[in-house]
């Protein structure tokens, strides 16, 4: 450990803020954009730099401010020297010609009026005089439209760069006058190659894994990653652990996570709660726990779905490449299973109560079969086996999943026992039920020639009134008697049908009224033929075995069996 008693101390975010942009990281498009600005000399007169906080806005104006007024360069620079007096006065906050304004804590149209007045004069001793406006999303509406003016039009010696991490925040007329730079998040490798650096120069000894951990909770940040590493090196006299810096954020243990996320995949509910007991008397945090588990759940399915083993260490890769043989099915049920207990987590009165019954749900829904794996299981059955009857053995969590499986297949029976031309009892008299001859002039032999010709016709009103209202007594010579059955709300209901079966058969039609003896409504036969396709469907092995093994299950429509719509053979699924 050093010895650095009375000797002020400066954070690695400050110490280790970027003084050019070579030292910036993760940035190449902004300092690729800017160079190229500069050396064609099309520098335009106001930058608006947004991105998520400590990533670099701040640190990225004062470059380009010493870039522009660097003496040493002759002219503008995308390399300041840093040496001269302009560059030095920068670094120290205290130029001149550099002003800098918190608009967190200068928001009125005072403070803007200020800015708007420096502007006339020309700068004292630099090229050019800059304004740099931190959090400018802060400003009032008021502020933002007396600046409008002199944004457009600026003298051709002044700069305006703005900072803000709430872009959205800022009015379309500020964003218009600004060219727009959005910083990105530093990515997790990057991250920690720096974060290495820096600790080999503080003679911090830290192994990679555990930057690792630090870079991906600073979550692309660089100021964040810097004060947890200046935190992880107070706490461990500059000697990081990994479980040290895993306490220190809220974490547990990459292992102890795949040990319960294998135990939970198995049905191990009570080995899977043990495991979660000892990650919570570590002080690993409920909502970060089950993010942890995403993250692994993420990496298995990736080493599932083919792609290359991830850059973790050969133990926990190897318990990776153990979880993703669940396969992509089960994978994905996981998934959506953990985020949404994620969601509840956040929302629960106790967070590690919640966290609990996620894993409990997950450790009882993994093992069970996916619908690939259930209908494979149920059309390997015998043809003549009664519904219900299919092997335990088919259906168990022990089934093997195969990726070529589809995740979904449709059940079409080859054979329903009744079609949908089978007859329907009812005490209609057998003229009525006739289905609808062909021929170049209609003849109404039933009530549904009559529905089918007004449909045809357009009558979609008419056509639906007969259906639900009508009851047929007798039909036959040029007459047709009905029984109404319920309110149709039109007086000339009768003599509108009259009308139009004359003229469309050609021969006069007479429709009247009886008290009584109608049958059955064709919406009610309809109905009662819906029910016996479902029934007669719910009698085929296939369908009763997936009734059987769903509860909640249940049959809503019978459509016709088309060619295409055939289930394929195991075969034809292994190779698609």
């Amino acid at each position: 450990m050093k010895n650095i008693a009375n000797q002020p101390y400066r954070v690695l975010a400050r110490k280790y803020r970027p003084a050019t942009f070579e030292q910036m990281i993760g940035q190449d498009a902004l300092v690729q954009t800017l160079t190229n600005a500069i050396a064609l000399g099309r520098l335009a007169h106001a930058f608006i730099l947004t991105g998520v906080r400590g990533i670099g806005k701040t640190s990225t104006a004062r470059i380009l401010a010493k870039g522009l007024n660097c003496e040493g360069a002759g002219g503008p620079t995308m390399s300041p020297c840093g040496t001269c007096n302009s560059c030095k006065d920068i670094n120290e906050g205290r130029h001149i010609d550099v002003l800098e304004m918190d608009a967190a804590s200068n928001t009125g149209v005072d403070d803007v009026r200020d800015i708007i007045d420096g502007v006339a004069y020309r700068p004292v001793s630099a090229r050019f005089k800059i304004y740099i406006v931190d959090e400018v999303h802060m400003l009032s509406r008021s502020a933002f439209n007396a600046l409008l003016k002199t944004l457009e039009e600026p003298p051709d010696n002044v700069k305006f760069i703005f900072a803000t991490t709430e872009i959205r925040k800022v009015p379309v007329t500020i964003l218009s006058r600004c060219q727009r730079f959005d910083l990105r998040r530093v990515p997790v490798d990057v991250m920690t190659h720096h974060l290495k650096a820096i600790a080999d120069s503080e003679q911090i000894k830290a192994a990679a894994n555990t930057l690792v951990h630090i870079a991906k909770a600073s979550e692309g940040s660089v100021r964040d990653a810097l004060s947890l590493l200046d935190q992880a090196a107070a706490m461990n006299a500059d000697e990081i652990s990994e479980q040290a810096v895993l306490d220190m954020l809220g974490q547990a243990n990459t292992d102890l996570i795949l040990k319960i996320l294998e135990a939970c995949l198995n049905g191990q509910t009570a080995a899977a709660l043990d495991l979660f007991a000892t990650a919570d008397a570590c002080g690993a945090e409920p909502d970060v726990f089950i993010a942890d588990m995403l993250d692994n759940i993420h990496l298995a399915s990736l080493i599932a779905g083919g792609a290359g083993s991830s850059d973790q260490p050969e133990a926990q890769s190897q318990m990776l490449k153990a979880i993703a043989t669940a396969g992509i099915a089960r994978l994905g049920r996981a998934w959506q299973l953990l985020l949404n207990g994620h969601r509840e987590i956040k929302d629960a009165p106790d967070p590690k109560t919640a966290a609990q019954m996620v894993l409990i749900r997950l450790a009882h829904i993994a093992p069970m079969p996916t619908p690939a794996e259930i209908i494979k299981s149920l059309t390997e059955a015998p043809v003549g086996a009664p519904a219900g009857q299919t092997p335990p053995a088919a259906l168990s969590s022990e089934a093997p999943c195969t990726e070529a499986e589809p995740v979904s297949t449709q059940i079409v029976p080859t054979q329903i026992p009744q079609t949908e031309t089978s007859p329907v009892e009812t005490d209609i008299p057998s003229q009525l039920a006739n289905e609808k001859t062909s021929s170049a002039e209609p003849v109404f032999s039933s009530l549904q020639d009559i529905a089918i010709s007004l449909d045809e016709a357009g009558e979609k009103i008419l056509a639906a009134r007969l259906r639900q209202h009508l009851r047929p007594v007798s039909l036959a010579d040029g007459k047709l008697e009905v029984q109404i059955d319920g309110d149709v709300k039109q007086e000339n209901f009768l003599a509108d049908l009259a009308r139009f079966m004359s003229q469309k058969s050609g021969q006069p039609w007479l429709v009247s009224q009886a008290a009584q003896g109608g049958g059955q409504t064709l919406a009610e036969l309809d109905s009662q033929a819906d029910e016996q396709k479902k029934q007669a469907a719910a009698e085929h092995p296939v369908v009763a075995a997936i009734l059987d093994k769903f509860d909640s299950a249940e049959i809503t429509a019978v459509r016709p069996h088309n060619a295409k719509d055939k289930i394929h053979s195991d075969d034809e699924v292994k190779n698609a």
